[in-house]
């Protein structure tokens, strides 16, 4: 059939207008399944909804249980991704799950499994649950010899265990399913982008920003390959984070804009990391009024309390803060390192603020044990951060003094330039508390150097000129013969948007032309 044809090929238009044809005088459920296929790549919520019942119905009329059971497994994740309606997606995915029960094992009944797993993971915060699930889809993939469940399963195992605190065995089984996403054929086609989405998030929360670049490179390749809007969506969303936190605020902030566009028009229930995180930026960025209203838009989920108890703990008023960071605490209990550690970090600062030594101490130690559990640079320079402010507040200069060069150190080596900043201006108050007003003095020039590049967008020069992954994508698409407006349809970007994009690319190259850019990357093996 035309209409498959098309979907093989990521021509969502003509795939829609195909089946549009052919549903017109035939109530097939493959004909609604292959509608609701194209309508859901191209983020037409209502017709992907109505095509999903529609098959779903067709497929229990004509007894087939495998074909209704898909159907209402990718109800569940519609309902949840379009709509943010935890309760019918739970009812789609009890469904899913009643009508496989019986059945031998099959490709419905991993994706089920593993759709639960996931919302266990992202809904309930719950990585053991997940853990398991997953492990259970993983062992039926592989006796069924299916590889886009075997993909989603290593990721969402991945990302339960990096969330619990197993970060060595999770991130091997993220890097696992990573080079399968890209190195497979799938059936189901958004497979490896499911799976690619986790490997991203989870590197990116536990702090590995070059596994979560090197992965976000991969993501964004795949989502152009098939124009998947949406998806572009996260791994923007995940990589204007990474930029964020290496100091680029340029590039970060038109990710994060672009994400959060797409996400609105998209998946509107998914857009509300993409406002947190765009929110972080504005911050850091001094605009706090704009921050807010970004934070807000995100609630109730739990890094936009945390968020908004940053601002309240800034414009000192400590005991919201504290209240913020008990609210997600609780909610959290103990299965997620990473849902703990964030709201750890406000509740010590907080309570540092307001005199309660030994509520900051706890809360700090607690940190340091989780942090000591992730590994990563970033995550143990936040914690040493936190204890070189608890230090300070108890009048332990000579302490504070230590945590905050370590955190210096940390922050410095894993390429975070505002949080290195932030550590220099708290060790030079503890220097000058010490009496060493000379060091105390190079300290903060030095801090506030860093913070004016930073706001500037200036760059020390570069020993070898690097492409970003949004530069590696376009320069692909010329090196194909495509033109600007082409690209901007392909990458879902501006024309505007992608010219200046290829006259940076030739400004880094320092190449006359297009071609001249595209032959210097092929040659240094950028491509």
């Amino acid at each position: 059939m035309a209409g498959r044809e098309a979907l093989r090929n990521a021509a969502w238009d003509e795939a829609r207008a195909r089946f549009e044809e052919a549903a017109a005088t035939s109530d097939a459920p493959e004909t609604w399944e292959g509608l609701s296929r194209a309508a859901w790549w191209q983020g037409d919520q209502h017709r992907t909804l109505a095509a999903r019942d529609r098959a779903y119905r067709a497929y229990r009329a004509a007894g087939d249980i495998r074909g209704a059971a898909r159907m209402a497994m990718w109800l569940s994740s519609d309902h949840l991704d379009f709509r943010g309606d935890e309760a019918v997606a739970s009812a789609w995915l009890r469904r899913g799950r009643e009508l496989v029960r019986k059945q031998q094992p099959c490709s419905e009944r991993g994706y089920i499994t593993l759709l639960e797993a996931d919302q266990a993971l992202q809904v309930a915060s719950d990585p053991l649950v997940a853990e398991g699930l997953a492990r259970e889809a993983l062992e039926l993939a592989r006796g069924i010899g299916d590889v886009g469940v075997e993909v989603v399963a290593l990721a969402i195992l991945g990302s339960a265990l990096v969330a619990s605190g197993a970060v060595d065995e999770g991130m091997h089984r993220l890097d696992e399913c990573s080079a399968m996403a890209v190195g497979e054929d799938f059936a189901e086609i958004a497979a490896p982008g499911w799976a690619l989405c986790h490997t991203v998030s989870a590197c990116a929360e536990v702090g590995d920003f070059g596994r979560a670049e090197q992965w976000c490179r991969a993501l964004h390749t795949w989502s152009a390959q098939w124009r998947a809007r949406h998806i572009f969506g996260i791994c923007r969303t995940v990589y204007g984070d990474v930029l964020v936190t290496g100091g680029d605020w340029s590039t970060a902030e038109e990710e994060l804009l672009s994400a959060l566009n797409d996400l609105r028009a998209t998946r509107p229930a998914l857009a509300g990391t993409a406002a947190i995180r765009l929110g972080r930026l504005r911050v850091r960025q001094g605009d706090t009024v704009i921050a807010r209203s970004l934070f807000e838009s995100a609630l109730p989920r739990p890094h936009a309390i945390l968020a908004l108890g940053e601002l309240d703990l800034a414009s000192g008023d400590a005991a919201a803060a504290t209240d913020s960071a008990d609210r997600v605490l609780r909610r959290a209990g103990e299965r997620s390192i990473l849902d703990r550690f964030a709201a750890l970090e406000l509740l010590a600062r907080a309570r540092a603020v307001v005199g309660d030594g030994n509520g900051a101490d706890a809360a700090a130690t607690r940190m340091e044990t989780e942090a000591a559990r992730l590994a990563t640079p970033y995550m143990r320079g936040r914690a040493r951060m936190v204890r070189a402010r608890v230090l300070s507040a108890a009048g332990n200069h000579d302490g504070a003094r230590q945590a905050a060069e370590d955190a210096t150190d940390l922050f410095t080596a894993c390429s975070a330039p505002y949080e290195a900043a932030d550590a220099r201006l708290l060790l030079s108050s503890v220097l000058e508390a010490l009496g060493r007003p000379e060091r105390a003095d190079a300290e903060a020039r030095a801090a506030r150097a860093a913070r004016e590049l930073l706001r500037t967008g200036a760059r020390a020069p570069r020993a070898k000129a690097e492409l970003t992954a949004r530069e590696t994508d376009i320069l692909r698409l010329v090196a194909q013969g495509l033109r600007d407006t082409q690209i901007a349809g392909r990458l879902f970007l501006s024309p505007h948007t992608v010219h200046r994009h290829i006259a940076n690319i030739r400004t880094k190259f320092d190449v006359p032309s297009r071609a001249a850019a595209v032959a210097h990357a092929t040659r240094e093996h950028l491509l």
